[in-house]
């Protein structure tokens, strides 16, 4: 069973090797790797361009700057395996990734659309499921370290969104993902090696209310008439919007629509200590202070 690897690269010369590399490497090897480079203005195009030529496994397509999003929809477009995986040009895979995640979607009785390798979790969700564990923070959301049917990625909207979504762009294909799959494999296993580069786009980026309005909005509109389907999730979601906003240091109101209806339906739900506060406490000064209280607080019994 052919798996396409889509690898979308932008300015990675320092570690678009190793990450290659361990593609190239897999104990599986009915694969193809797609390496798309996104107007790089390093050496990455011509590291891409010499593994090409080295491997005939290896397809490279060069296109102007038009954001990460629009690299993966040009390898999935170009793909011709059955399932497909994405793996960031700073990162490497397990040698046994491709066939451990292909293993997880044999066997329980029903077509597999999609493995996610989580933590403390195994065996079959539905897709309702995983987009709820998205919503509330209790699945990664990332695109990278999962495997996806490519024919779910037909008409997918969310690889289309422009340059002007630089982060959560992997949120949004996934909960779309989500939306329109019935079955799940979560593997309890790491096949994927995430390494912290700092200037990457998610750690150099800087919260602003407009951004997180609009990512709000984008949410539900991919949520659409389903959205009451999520109802406690979806407020989870939105919960944990405003929490961003205070601990950023956003200015922001407390005025604002929906986060006046937020506050307005909290008894609804039951809360963790750090939500109580987040819908208590009115002032965003204060607010932060006594939240950076409650997390020191946390470690310090955590560690008794």
């Amino acid at each position: 069973m052919k798996v396409s690897v889509i690898v979308p690269v932008y300015n990675t010369e320092r570690y678009l090797r190793q990450c290659i590399d361990s593609i190239l490497q897999q104990s599986y090897s009915d694969f193809e790797i797609l390496l798309v480079d996104d107007g790089s203005t390093d050496n990455s195009g011509k590291i891409l361009d010499e593994y090409a030529r080295k491997d005939n496994r290896i397809r490279v397509f060069h296109q102007s700057n038009r954001g990460v999003t629009a690299a993966r929809k040009c390898g999935v477009v170009h793909s011709t395996g059955e399932y497909i995986c994405f793996v960031d040009s700073d990162d490497t895979i397990t040698q046994d990734a491709i066939q451990d995640l292909l293993h997880a979607t044999l066997g329980g009785g029903g077509e597999v659309d999609v493995v996610a390798c989580t933590t403390g979790r195994t065996g079959f969700i539905s897709g309702d499921e995983f987009v709820s564990l998205i919503l509330i923070n209790q699945i990664n959301p990332e695109l990278w370290g999962k495997l996806y049917r490519k024919s779910i990625f037909d008409n997918c909207q969310s690889l289309d969104l422009g340059k002007d979504y630089p982060i959560g762009e992997d949120y949004l294909a996934n909960l779309e993902v989500g939306l329109k799959t019935k079955r799940i494999t979560c593997l309890p296993k790491s096949v994927y090696n995430y390494r912290y580069n700092p200037s990457s786009a998610i750690n150099t980026r800087t919260y602003t209310l407009a951004y997180e309005e609009k990512f709000r909005v984008t949410v539900k509109q991919l949520l659409g008439n389903r959205i009451t389907d999520f109802e406690e999730a979806w407020y989870r979601f939105q919960l944990r919007t405003l929490e961003n906003l205070i601990v950023n240091r956003v200015k922001f109101s407390y005025r604002l629509p929906w986060i006046k209806e937020l506050l307005k339906t909290k008894h609804n739900y039951t809360l963790s200590v750090r939500q109580i506060i987040i819908t208590l406490v009115h002032n965003a000064v204060l607010c932060r202070f006594i939240l950076s209280v409650e997390l020191k607080l946390k470690k310090l019994i955590k560690h008794q």
